[in-house]
């Protein structure tokens, strides 16, 4: 009997830790699980306990020691020999590991040394992107648009994705497919996705595809890289619009493309060329609604670009990306549903459907270059998120893609309206505002060209900046302009915004004409 009663006894001598010193606190948030494991753990990884004492008492003496429940212990114990702390031996008890985790993924600190200070040797590739960003002036992204009301040019109104439906529909994916989401997934995209897209394309946009011609992809950019690559050879020619969108340009350049921007007039991209002029390889518009410009491609512009593709053997690249938003009559057709040679390389994007962040947009493929695409695609980054992709197609098959939609045009169009309005109101003796009749964003042009050097630099100070169109030119010489956005932001907040601009301005001119008198 004696000997029964010191076996405890010895055992508990030889317990790893001075349980003593754990402190749980029954009214915080943390559970009362987490706090023991995360307390043995932070004394295991201290190591103060001697060779001889690497045993634990039992879940059941743990429990009794520190006024809690045996199940509890057991999920901190258990959490613990999940991660490698801890070992079981049967019959004998439990044990701290041989080796703690630490030791498999903390390396040895090596002697340190002086870094030698060298400039670094970057690619002519990158040299050549127009892009004069540097450090943390690429955390705010491609647009540029920090936290609060700033007006900036092609940000949708994120704060009305309907985040209560998506966050369903990904729970019930995941639910559906579970560990299948998890694995690497087709080069392709997923394939009720690209069901999903093909359906809607055909009916919505007039285009003419199956779902193997679909090709899902991580936003605009990559479709414009992909589609650069697989047609075009280094220092090959490419026509794109000027102005255009910033990002055009960026694109093409790393892909090594001679860049040859084309002028627009008021029925879309110009199609001369002079005979000096390289023949493009690929013609890269925005007909739906020209960036930043607005303007739509007419019919007949359509017809007679894609007679030039044919026969000249070039593809067009047709950015589509925020056709649904239109506010002036239906859209037309397009270019891709037209087209009876092959010649169109349709792109679309959810960007501003839904949200940038999701990252997800799709490529039409002429058949015969579907192959070309994916194996690109492959070698860039594999695939999109197989969860966010299962999550569009639910979205898009069981109606609340279109019903979105439907939703934020009439948002968007009520926004417009009201834009419109104040602005005129406000800023109609500096501006003249050219409204197209589809988009996200609004062209206002300087009644006194003199003045676009002061209105940029107050724009900038008060935090309320429009882009200026020159941002968007290439070698187009246009009169001075502003590129305004007003899909993102309440008719409180753009109001507000459209005060304190009209008031700086206001402000300067006083302040200018007292300069002039007290002379």
């Amino acid at each position: 009997m004696a000997n029964r009663k010191s076996r405890p006894q010895k055992r508990r001598r030889r317990s790893i830790i001075a349980f003593e010193m754990i402190r749980l606190n029954r009214t915080a948030t943390e559970p009362l699980h987490e706090q023991l494991y995360r307390q043995i753990r932070d004394e295991l990884k201290s190591g103060r306990f001697g060779e001889g004492s690497s045993r634990l008492p039992s879940s059941r003496a743990l429990a009794t020691d520190r006024g809690i429940s045996r199940s509890t212990v057991r999920l901190a114990l258990s959490k613990l020999h999940a991660e490698g702390y801890l070992r079981s031996k049967p019959g004998s008890g439990t044990f701290i590991a041989n080796l703690l985790p630490e030791s498999f993924l903390t390396a040895d600190q090596l002697k340190t040394y002086q870094p030698i200070q060298r400039s670094a040797r970057i690619s002519e590739r990158v040299k050549a992107i127009p892009d004069a960003r540097v450090g943390n002036q690429f955390d705010l992204g491609a647009t540029g648009a920090g936290p609060g009301v700033s007006l900036v040019a092609s940000i949708p109104a994120v704060d009305e994705f309907p985040i209560a439906a998506w966050e369903r529909l990904r729970a019930q994916v995941l639910a559906k497919k579970g560990v299948n989401l998890l694995r690497y997934s087709s080069n392709r995209g997923d394939v009720d996705l690209r069901k999903a897209i093909a359906a809607y394309l055909c009916d919505f946009r007039a285009a003419r595809c199956h779902p193997d011609q679909i090709v899902i992809v991580a936003g605009m950019q990559q479709a414009m890289l992909i589609s650069a690559m697989a047609v075009l050879n280094p220092g090959e020619a490419a026509w794109i619009e000027d102005p255009c969108y910033q990002q055009t340009q960026r694109v093409l350049s790393l892909a090594g493309v001679k860049i040859l921007p084309k002028a627009l007039d008021t029925q879309g991209i110009v199609i001369a060329r002079s005979r000096k002029e390289p023949m493009p390889r690929i013609i890269y518009v925005t007909p739906s609604h020209q960036f930043p410009l607005g303007v739509t491609m007419s019919f007949q512009r359509r017809t007679d670009l894609l007679d030039f593709a044919r026969a000249h053997n070039a593809f067009i690249f047709e950015d589509d990306y925020d056709a649904e938003f239109r506010f002036v009559g239906p859209p037309l057709p397009s270019l891709q549903g037209i087209d009876n040679a092959g010649r169109v390389i349709y792109a679309g994007t959810v960007s501003k459907i839904l949200c940038p962040s999701l990252r997800l947009g799709y490529i039409i493929a002429p058949e015969r270059l579907v192959d070309s695409f994916v194996k690109i695609r492959s070698a860039m980054d594999q695939h999109s998120s197989p969860i966010e992709q299962a999550t569009l197609a639910r979205f898009i098959t069981e109606g609340f893609f279109l019903s979105h939609i439907k939703r934020m045009r009439k948002i968007y169009a009520e926004r417009r309206d009201f834009f419109i309005n104040q602005f005129n109101e406000l800023l109609g003796d500096r501006f003249t505002l050219q409204v197209p009749e589809a988009g996200l964003n609004i062209v206002a042009w300087l009644k006194r060209e003199e003045d676009f050097p002061m209105i940029k630099r107050i724009t900038s100070e008060i935090g309320v900046r429009p882009s200026a169109l020159s941002f968007f030119c290439i070698q187009a010489k246009l009169k001075p302009a502003f590129i305004f956005g007003f899909a993102a932001w309440t008719p409180t907040q753009t109001r507000e915004s459209l005060v304190k601009l009209a008031s700086a301005l206001r402000n300067h001119s006083k302040d200018l004409n007292y300069g002039r008198q007290s002379r």
